[in-house]
């Protein structure tokens, strides 16, 4: 099988040759952008944009003629052509790619067309998304929500549910609206994980959490429950908190500020990965050791968490297996009229070598 990185990255280039059509307007025979421009401008290899060409040839949208090109043909309508549309807040980097690998597995299977978009967690590009699809029609939908902690397109999630579009939410879902969701237990998770750094006899704890999405929200909540627990006023503990526009930058820098005050902190659990990756950073910069000097931990389980010589203890998210959980019950609210089918995956913690006992 192949990764799950070139999976997404065939839909999107798929996508591409797809929305030329449509923005241009044309009407059949019409010459396309060639492999070689597509793959220079999406940033691809020339085998991922030749599968997606591959693909395009197969469902009629194409016509490559040696020396000549690739021509758009006007395909057929289709009887009964079946489509499911995913939107996610990320496509191309962390876990995203794999999670996108589990749904293309099964939708492929069922012989359904696949469209790719994602919002970039920007309320006004889900809303933008999720008009076209709605205006296009589609079968199914899976959505990753956008900044999840408030819901900003209330009215076209309304028109979804009219529509009688059977949609599934990952990672998390709006908390008004009652709709089928596969999640894991974040708030297992970010309690597990403090749990974790508890047990190793670490009191003087930070923590550094995501305040605009669900997940983030959920992970904090664990982390003040296994305080509690231990007898730990978590209003006398640095807990950082960012928006989705900070990521890039407030992790390095609420890092370098703990580390360098008076309550440096023994352990710092952070919201996933990405942000644990940034942490080290700047606990390295400082002359720091892990877990020698402080121990971190991570969320998500991602190819970060071994890159680079990092050893990060880590919470695992399921990723493929979200993916693959997801479309299949998407299928059954499509084909089976399941109503709203729910599933909740329990947290794992993956130990290596970034926290020590003390």
């Amino acid at each position: 099988m192949e990764n799950a990185k070139s999976l997404s990255k065939y839909i999107i280039a798929k996508n591409f040759y797809l929305d030329y059509i449509n923005k241009k307007d044309l009407t059949g025979g019409e010459l396309l952008p060639s492999e070689l421009e597509v793959s220079k401008k999406l940033e691809f290899s020339r085998d991922t944009v030749r599968r997606a060409l591959n693909e395009l040839e197969k469902e009629g949208y194409i016509n490559r003629e040696r020396g000549r090109g690739t021509f758009y043909t006007r395909p057929k309508k289709r009887f009964e052509e079946k489509r499911v549309a995913i939107l996610t807040t990320y496509v191309r980097n962390y876990i995203f790619p794999s999670i996108i690998s589990g749904i293309e597995e099964v939708v492929s299977a069922k012989h359904y067309t696949l469209t790719l978009a994602n919002t970039n967690n920007d309320p006004a590009l889900e809303r933008e998304h999720l008009r076209k699809i709605i205006d296009a029609g589609v079968d199914g939908l899976i959505i990753e929500p956008t900044k999840s902690v408030e819901n900003k397109n209330k009215d076209l999630y309304q028109e979804i549910f009219k529509a009688e579009i059977p949609f599934i939410m990952i990672n998390a879902m709006y908390k008004e609206l009652n709709t089928a969701y596969v999640i894991l237990d974040d708030l297992q998770g970010g309690y597990m994980a403090t749990k974790y750094v508890l047990q190793l006899g670490h009191r003087k704890i930070a923590g550094i959490f995501k305040k605009d999405d669900l997940q983030g929200v959920y992970r904090k909540k664990g982390f003040v429950n296994a305080l509690e627990e231990y007898g730990i006023n978590p209003d006398e503990i640095d807990i950082g908190g960012y928006l989705t526009n900070e990521a890039s930058s407030y992790s390095y820098y609420y890092a370098d500020k703990i580390i360098n005050s008076d309550k440096r902190p023994t352990a710092i659990v952070c919201y996933n990965d990405e942000i644990a990756v940034k942490v080290i950073d700047a606990i390295n910069d400082n002359g720091l050791s892990i877990p020698e000097d402080i121990s971190v931990v991570g969320y998500d389980d991602s190819v970060l968490a071994t890159t680079g010589g990092i050893r990060l203890t880590s919470i695992k998210h399921p990723k493929v297996k979200m993916g693959k959980k997801a479309a299949r019950l998407l299928f059954n609210m499509i084909e089976m009229d399941v109503e709203q089918p729910s599933f909740i995956y329990e947290p794992e913690l993956i130990v290596r070598s970034s926290c020590r006992e003390i």
